[in-house]
């Protein structure tokens, strides 16, 4: 839910980098000093996946009876494609929901199991067939989400699949009732084609741990750079499944930027709307007080498609009818950062007035805040949910009997967190009240429409605050790799930041594909 790169993940890269530094200066020093700095050094990638020879059984008995050469056919009518696209396909008879959910298995044997590997689906629905092909035989018009293949990311309730949090102790663990979101996507008809793997415990487990590593399933890969880029996360499976098109659309959730870093650097569109539009009702927590459940898909219409099918309250929903001209003429705010001019000139592109601002940030702790809640959240729901641990205690205790599986990277954050004696629930809300009050002041006396910044550079203030994010791809970086702008508005303002994502997009054009994983599988 929950990487924050301001926080943790950019005190890795710092530290990394140091590191380098520290270890080409020393080099002759002799040995000592060498392991000592290493031992402090981030983890580096590695290839490791657990137990998908179970994952290619469930779709290779799926797939039996399949003609898999005419389904591969059809790639042109899914790979890249919107779900309206799709839909239209399926209406003019070139296509089913049987072969869409047959090419999407199929390539997830093929490019997501076994060795190199993106390691982005952490479960399989053994009955994903069976609801495509119920699909096929109604005679409604096709529309929405129904028929279309959705992976749910792995902290989220599944009454028919587990829900691990990435937990080697959860990760046969199935729930006995959904979480609400899963409920709604099923009465709106989509199918549930598996889970997606994400950062342990919500990227909350170790600081010398990668994103996209647990316990259950291994190393997520970011299939435009395998093992050198990071997937990010912590809904790092969701965003690395949706990137090499193992699914449609996808569940991610955020605490502090993990749907926004890991949509923008896989060149996806990741909507984290306002707090608690989306119940997290059924979701394994790290921070009540931020926790927000939300959608990652290829383009901004898809997601907010699953936005909309994703709500238990219908009234919610936002018209799809979005304005490809809405930025035209809006005063949008920069952020200050090492990127400026790539977004200051695609924002100038989309018609947008360009701000120069800054976020002020200080005292705002959302690592404070995690501590505060992490331990009575988890306590709750392992409790609520009959899990076979009952406790954060027990949790750090059955993985001390194998950590070389169990915690791989060790477990020095949950270890911290459960050893928080005093809670003080004053300062959590006041430092929610803050952030929202810097923001609103920011957006105000600016006179801005919105606020804009790099990937995840920006996220603290908005995550804490509960506020609409929505990063949209931006092209590409100086050093090559993907690039999201992340749009945030006031609270409640989501159709707002809807349409000014979606303009953005529409005049901009700039997802990228990857590639590279293609590569490394031949």
């Amino acid at each position: 839910m929950y990487y924050h790169k301001t926080k943790i993940e950019r005190k890795k890269q710092c530290l990394k980098k140091l590191i380098l530094g520290l270890l080409a200066l020393f080099l002759l020093a002799g040995g000592g000093i060498l392991f000592f700095l290493s031992t402090l050094a981030p983890a580096q990638e590695e290839y490791i996946s657990y137990d998908k020879e179970k994952q290619i059984a469930l779709i290779d008995k799926q797939l039996e009876g399949i003609d898999l050469e005419k389904v591969r056919k059809k790639e042109k009518l899914i790979k890249e494609k919107s779900i309206d696209e799709i839909q239209n396909s399926i209406a003019k008879n070139e296509l089913t929901y049987t072969e869409l959910t047959a090419f999407y298995l199929d390539r997830i044997k093929t490019y997501d199991a076994g060795a190199k590997g993106i390691n982005a689906v952490s479960e399989i629905n053994p009955k994903a067939i069976e609801e495509a092909k119920a699909h096929d035989l109604k005679k409604d018009t096709p529309k929405g989400v129904s028929g279309i293949p959705v992976l749910i990311k792995d902290n989220v309730n599944t009454n028919t699949l587990p829900t691990s949090g990435g937990a080697y102790a959860l990760k046969d663990f199935t729930p006995k009732n959904n979480a609400d979101l899963v409920d709604a996507l099923q009465k709106h008809g989509a199918i549930l084609l598996g889970k997606s793997n994400l950062s342990e415990m919500a990227n909350f487990m170790a600081r010398k741990m990668p994103s996209g590593y647990s316990s259950k399933t291994g190393q997520t890969h970011n299939p435009f750079d395998p093992i050198e880029l990071s997937p990010e996360g912590s809904s790092s499976g969701s965003g690395a499944a949706l990137a090499a098109n193992f699914a449609s659309i996808a569940i991610g959730t955020e605490t502090t930027g993990s749907i926004i870093a890991p949509s923008a650097v896989h060149s996806l569109a990741g909507f984290k709307p306002t707090k608690d539009s989306i119940s997290t009702k059924g979701i394994l927590p790290l921070s009540s007080t931020i926790d927000t459940a939300g959608a990652m898909a290829k383009n901004v219409k898809d997601a907010l498609r699953l936005y909309n099918a994703s709500l238990s309250d219908p009234k919610k929903e936002i018209s799809d009818h979005l304005d490809e001209n809405f930025i035209k003429g809006k005063r949008i705010g920069l952020v200050s950062g090492n990127q400026d001019q790539l977004l200051e000139e695609k924002l100038k592109t989309a018609g947008a007035e360009v701000v120069a601002i800054s976020l002020d940030e200080k005292n705002i702790d959302n690592g404070f805040i995690i501590d505060q809640d992490f331990k009575k959240d988890l306590n709750k729901y392992l409790k609520e949910n009959n899990a076979p641990v009952k406790s954060l205690e027990e949790l750090i205790r059955f993985n001390e009997k194998d950590l070389k599986r169990r915690a791989k990277y060790g477990q020095d954050l949950i270890e911290s967190a459960n050893d928080v004696k005093d809670f003080d629930r004053k300062k959590v809300d006041s430092m929610v009240k803050d952030a929202k009050t810097r923001l609103n002041k920011t957006l105000d006396e600016n006179k801005l429409d919105a606020i804009v910044f790099l990937n995840n550079d920006g996220v603290l203030l908005p995550s804490v605050a509960g506020f609409p994010e929505f990063t949209v791809p931006a092209g590409i970086t100086e050093k090559g790799t993907p690039a999201g702008a992340t749009f945030v508005t006031k609270e409640k303002e989501d159709e707002k930041i809807l349409n000014l994502a979606y303009s953005f997009e529409q005049k901009t054009k700039a997802r990228v594909v990857p590639e590279r994983y293609l590569k490394d599988r031949e």
